[in-house]
């Protein structure tokens, strides 16, 4: 309890920081990345507030995953708009996934002109001065990357996307403490990106932005999180994504990054307190000691209720940072508030779950395509363009 305790404090210091204001001499050309396969809920607005960037010198380029994506009507809206560029992905590589067959696809295309490039998901809907916040950093020599975070906002008080905000909330700050990038909210300087070989290692890999620390690290080059950019997601979800989710969130961390051991005790430490507990009633009840089943149940009532202040304090601070954002996120309210600590239960519960998927999975779907994990190897399936009637959650 007391490595969650501070690790929540040490969260919520961060959060609490003074906005990292927007550096008005380091302005270098940027290119923003979005790449799509699907048209999420959000992807109108996403693609709205990338465009009306404050930032004086830069360009949208959109990598659609095929001529026929849904993607491709919500970008019609916008095709007049001089700063937008699509693209349409080209003979994607089997050794990676698609987003990052898209990304080094963009940035090969890309002008040398470009200084930094900054990666948005669909599932984002950035502020007018994201872009400015994300880049501000970069002006320091040492600085390679710059990346903010994610906070889920779950639209109703529907068990799936409950329990995934609870999940992200411990999730986030780990990958901030511990230091793993988050490709939603991201910039890379263009010379780091060529001079680490990033494009090549991207192009056999799952995913983009674990892999970063170590890299830069290697290099010289810090990475640094920037609180202001830290993106809410409104989007649902059912348990059946979340499965499939939690996992391949794990598994990027395992393959890619060097505090996946951290990641895993820290896991277990956050669900070993109600297993304990749940063992001593079993314990209790078959030895007839009342007193041990009343100690194991005061233990375990007051760990969730601890849990239960942890996040309040969690959503306040992330809170705080959203607002300066003028991004406004909608309470939780009441009723959910008080069936939290189900939910809380519940989010332990999965936790080993999703952990044993995660070592022992060798397949993993991620938008209607299969990949194949042999060690750090990423072998892509059948390739087929999306099909949105057929296809898990967008946001997943």
């Amino acid at each position: 309890m007391a490595i969650q305790t501070g690790f929540t404090l040490a969260f919520a210091a961060i959060m609490f920081r003074k906005r990292t204001p927007a550096n008005p001499a380091y302005t270098p050309k940027a290119a923003i990345l979005l790449c799509l396969r699907g048209a999420d809920p959000f992807l109108e607005q996403c693609i709205a507030r990338l465009l009306d960037q404050d930032y004086p010198d830069y360009e949208l380029h959109v990598v659609v995953d095929s001529l026929t994506d849904p993607a491709q009507t919500i970008l019609q809206a916008f095709e007049s708009n001089s700063r937008l560029h699509i693209h349409v992905l080209n003979d994607p590589a089997e050794s990676c996934s698609l987003k990052c067959s898209s990304i080094v696809q963009a940035i090969r295309e890309l002008d040398p002109s470009f200084e930094v490039i900054a990666l948005c998901d669909a599932d984002s809907t950035p502020h007018r001065t994201w872009l400015a916040e994300l880049v501000a950093p970069l002006a320091r020599e040492n600085v390679g990357a710059t990346t903010g975070n994610r906070w889920y906002d779950p639209p109703t008080a529907a068990g799936g996307s409950i329990v995934r905000y609870l999940w992200n909330v411990p999730t986030a700050i780990n990958m901030i403490l511990l230091r793993i990038a988050w490709g939603g909210s991201l910039a890379i300087r263009r010379c780091v990106i060529d001079e680490t070989g990033l494009l090549e290692k991207w192009s056999t890999a799952l995913c983009e932005d674990t892999m970063l620390f170590s890299v830069l690290r290697r290099h010289g080059y810090r990475q640094v999180f920037v609180p202001s950019v830290l993106m809410v997601n409104r989007e649902s979800c059912t348990f059946g994504d979340l499965m499939q989710w939690i996992p391949r969130q794990l598994l990027t961390a395992k393959l890619y990054h060097p505090s996946w051991p951290a990641t895993v005790g820290y896991g277990i430490i956050s669900v070993i307190v109600p297993f304990l507990a749940v063992a001593l009633v079993a314990i209790g009840v078959v030895q007839s000691d009342v007193g041990a089943i009343r100690a194991a149940v005061i233990v375990f009532v007051g760990f969730e209720l601890s849990n239960l202040l942890l996040v309040g304090l969690c959503q306040w601070a992330a809170s705080r940072q959203i607002a300066s954002s003028r991004v406004m996120p909608a309470s939780l309210g009441l009723t959910s508030w008080t069936m939290l600590p189900v939910w809380i239960v519940l989010a332990q519960l999965i936790s080993p779950l999703t952990f044993f998927k995660c070592f022992v999975t060798k397949t993993i779907s991620w938008r209607g395509i299969e990949y194949r994990i042999r060690g750090r190897q990423i072998q892509r399936g059948t390739y087929s363009p999306y099909r949105e009637s057929a296809m898990e959650t967008q946001s997943l």
